[in-house]
């Protein structure tokens, strides 16, 4: 819809914007429900985890080349985010942007298809 520059100047007399936006509590709430929450990162725990340490054999790196920061792990060309996820049919594993996003890696170490899931996703990334 248009309007003209006089229906513009009594709408703006008026104290009314155009194109304004109003959040409803449902936007508001569908928005915080899609961000994600990721889980704070203890490098000494993780390098306790074999499925860790064969991720790193397999990346060709070691520990002196990761950096550990408060909400991930800065790999080089890889930042890895750990999910907190409780529904298992919601479990899944990104890459966008050099971001690998995963549930923890106690989740992933006792399941098979999460472990191949992973794999294939950083497989693909570095060829």
């Amino acid at each position: 819809m248009s309007i003209d520059q006089r229906q513009f100047e009594q709408l703006s007399e008026m104290g009314i914007k155009l194109w304004q936006r109003r959040e409803t509590s449902d936007r508001i709430n569908t928005a915080k429900a899609n961000q994600e929450t990721y889980q704070a990162v203890n490098l000494s725990t993780l390098t306790s985890n074999q499925c860790f340490n064969d991720i790193l054999l397999a990346l060709n790196l070691t520990l002196g080349e990761i950096s550990q920061q408060t909400d991930h792990l800065d790999l080089g060309l890889i930042n890895w985010y750990f999910t907190e996820t409780h529904d298992k049919n919601a479990v899944k594993i990104t890459y966008l942007n050099n971001k690998l996003i995963t549930p923890s890696l106690n989740l992933i170490s006792q399941s098979a298809t999460l472990k191949k899931q992973l794999w294939q996703t950083i497989s693909q990334q570095l060829t």
